[in-house]
């Protein structure tokens, strides 16, 4: 795959499923300049760029709501270059960026500084500012200019806000900008040091074990402020059942309650670990394979929300460590749809569903506009093939780092394009 720019691209044969309005019909679909000009049988010409899309479907590009470029950085995990290829190559044209403490966003200037740096890349970005400043939990950051300067959400990332009375504050302001809460769902005093799941397994493999209750008793605390301020909260990283019946029940009453899980969680259970390879090493931790089909049926009943990447890209020599001291974490955009679309389309879950999991709901969740399939608009799509058997190498890795445990690993369903305007990525 490699990125080229195109003033008319033809796409022809095709089925489009356009997600906002909820159409599907099969038409060519004629792009130029950036915009859609034209859909219908549409007559081929030398000077456009012709795609077959014979027995693929044409839709929205997708929207990540839990992407980390590492950046700013020193760049020698990822780059805005390198993650924006990652992101094309998944079917990604917004991202929506979190940090952690080495590329922190707890300011205003921060964001206007990678708006600027982000203008010539070929996709997307809207960072997602820290609630608290240097993620220390203690003081709320400048939220209403974060706000101005584009933050979409507010997230101090893979570090809970422990302070109750500070995220309630941090609810009560966001309500001014209509801007969702994140909080990293783990009680510190119960996660204990934990770098998997607390289980038969991490005894016998004599690791420290981070239990569900970890995760269920924050989303709990959590929850229950939102409820009593009327906030706006988003829950990041949903992994067990226990978590997924609170939710469910919270949303019974508020309907500010959005959630979601990651592919990688929906795909591994934590026995994948019992041969202490890093790359299954990831915050929070798989969990049991019962915890693992709750969050396949909580996807199914339209209780998750949407479908996260997670991409946290690291170091070679940060995953090639002992497993208590490699880094949490592993690469996901070039993956995301093609695993979950492996898991959910064996559980007869509709491509339509799967796509609103990856586009019309997080644009929801984070006030993105997502453009219609029609004359005039954008041309902000993906082409893609969910029947499509492949299995994901070494070569179809775009990110600068390599952290992954999908491997040679057989998927089903394939992004084969994706178009930002002018830009092609396939």
């Amino acid at each position: 795959m490699e990125l080229t720019k195109h003033k008319n691209i033809l796409l022809k044969n095709g089925t489009i499923i356009d997600i906002v309005n909820g159409k599907s019909y099969k038409k060519d679909l004629l792009i130029k300049d950036g915009k859609i000009i034209e859909l219908g049988k549409v007559n081929s010409k030398k000077e456009y760029h012709i795609i077959n899309c014979k027995n693929k479907f044409i839709t929205q590009s997708f929207i990540d709501i839990g992407t980390n470029f590492k950046f700013p950085g020193i760049g020698d995990q990822e780059s805005l270059e390198t993650g924006s290829l990652a992101a094309l190559s998944g079917g990604y044209t917004k991202i929506c960026m979190t940090s952690n403490s080495d590329n922190l966003l707890d300011n205003p200037e921060i964001l206007q500084f990678i708006k600027e740096k982000s203008s010539t890349i070929p996709i997307n970005i809207y960072p997602i500012g820290t609630v608290t400043k240097n993620r220390d939990g203690l003081e709320l950051t400048e939220m209403g200019l974060m706000s101005k300067n584009g933050a979409v959400a507010f997230y101090d990332g893979f570090k809970s806000i422990m302070n109750s009375q500070v995220l309630r504050y941090g609810l009560e302001y966001s309500k001014m900008f209509n801007i969702p809460i994140m909080n990293h769902p783990e009680d510190y005093n119960f996660v204990n040091n934990g770098v998997i799941n607390e289980s038969s397994l991490s005894n016998s493999l004599g690791l420290n074990g981070n239990p569900t209750i970890a995760e269920s008793i924050m989303i709990d605390r959590d929850l229950k402020i939102s409820n009593y301020v009327n906030g706006k909260i988003h829950i990041p990283n949903v992994t067990c059942r226990d978590s997924l019946k609170i939710i469910e029940n919270y949303k019974k009453i508020n309907k500010l309650i959005s959630c979601q899980v990651s592919p990688h969680h929906l795909y591994f259970n934590d026995s994948y670990l019992s041969d202490f390879d890093t790359n299954f090493k990831v915050c929070p931790p798989y969990r049991s394979e019962t915890d693992r089909l709750s969050l396949v049926k909580a996807v199914k009943k339209g209780l998750i929300d949407c479908i996260a990447s997670n991409h946290d890209p690291h170091r070679t020599d940060d995953k090639e460590k002992d497993f208590n001291n490699a880094e949490f974490g592993i690469i996901g955009l070039e993956t995301a749809f093609a695993v979950t679309n492996t898991v959910l389309s064996k559980e007869n879950v509709s491509l339509v569903k799967i796509l609103e999991l990856f586009s019309k709901n997080p644009s929801k969740i984070m006030n993105i506009e997502l453009n219609e399939i029609k004359v005039n608009s954008k041309s902000e799509l993906v082409v893609v093939d969910p029947n499509q058997k492949w299995k994901f190498s070494a070569d179809d890795i775009y990110s600068k780092s390599s952290n992954t445990p999908f491997l040679n690993k057989s998927l089903i369903g394939k992004v084969n394009y994706t178009i930002n305007e002018n830009i092609l990525f396939g």
